[in-house]
């Protein structure tokens, strides 16, 4: 299987790999050189919404978000990321904003394991994805900061005090998804790897610190783990497919021209029901 390495340490793109056919074998090797990585890239895919979902019905247990209006109407296990417009319908979520530090789904019990998002349409000008490597900002940590995080817990909500969106949360979304608290260093159930379980978006509280002192903290982690050296940015191509481990890595968007389109499949799945709840 042939890869080449696209970050500092992490983030791994795979040559040659059709992923509509990949067979079980190469599927086994190509999950645990992901998950060694942590970010995978495969160019030039050619995916149909049956391909797609298959696929990652084959990485685990397919996960469906809470925020349906965004789902597509035949196939709710794909959500699209969109800033188009359908007879003045927002098609996806995200719209063409910079988007903040974040790992996926942290304000649920049982968190999504990997995102997938294939890439239709890309704007040509901004629109990259950063991915910020949790377990090498774990590991390297100083003594300090490392205590900030060990054995302490966060809380982490669906919709965060202040943070602006661009569209509502309906009360029949928050009722599925309630505040959670999680460890703030989270153990990789497979690896046995640990990275701080990082989310700036959707936290709200750290141990009993106030919101006030929750959000400093929040933003010394976010500034440490947002180091260069952490730090992979992909510029998408159209037909790219990525894929990432929310257990062990956050990520952001940067902005892009309003009148340029942007249209994204995402997909996802869950761990194991006995290995999905952070520990």
């Amino acid at each position: 299987m042939k890869t080449q390495l696209l970050g500092n340490g992490f983030a791994v793109e795979f040559l040659d790999i059709d992923l509509a056919i990949i067979d079980d074998e190469k599927m086994v090797e190509m999950r645990e050189i992901w998950m060694q990585h942590k970010v995978a890239v495969f160019r030039g895919q050619e995916l149909d919404d049956d391909a797609l979902v298959s696929f990652t019905e084959r990485m685990g247990p397919l996960f469906v978000h809470v925020r349906d209006q965004f789902r597509a109407l035949d196939r709710p296990e794909i959500m699209y990321i969109s800033n188009i417009e359908d007879d003045g319908r927002l098609l996806g979520a995200l719209g063409n904003g910079d988007l903040q530090w974040h790992s996926d789904q942290t304000y649920t019990k049982r968190p999504v394991f990997g995102t997938m998002l294939y890439a239709i349409e890309v704007p040509t000008d901004g629109g990259d994805t950063w991915f910020g490597d949790l377990a090498a900002a774990y590991a390297a940590m100083p003594d300090d900061l490392r205590e900030k995080v060990d054995g302490r817990k966060a809380c982490y909500s669906i919709e965060k005090k202040g943070l602006k969106r661009r569209y509502e949360t309906p009360q029949h979304q928050k009722d599925q998804a309630p505040d959670q608290w999680h460890p703030l260093v989270r153990t990789h159930p497979y690896l046995d790897r640990k990275a701080v379980y990082l989310s700036p978006s959707h936290m709200t509280g750290v141990g009993d610190s106030s919101f006030e002192d929750s959000e400093a903290e929040v933003a010394l982690l976010q500034e440490w783990a947002a180091r260069p050296e952490f730090v992979y940015r992909h510029k998408w191509r159209q037909n790219d497919v990525v894929l990432w481990d929310n257990t062990s890595v956050m990520h952001r968007r940067d902005s892009f021209p309003t009148e340029q389109r942007r249209f994204m499949k995402r997909t996802g799945f869950y761990l194991p029901e006995d290995l999905g709840v952070p520990f």
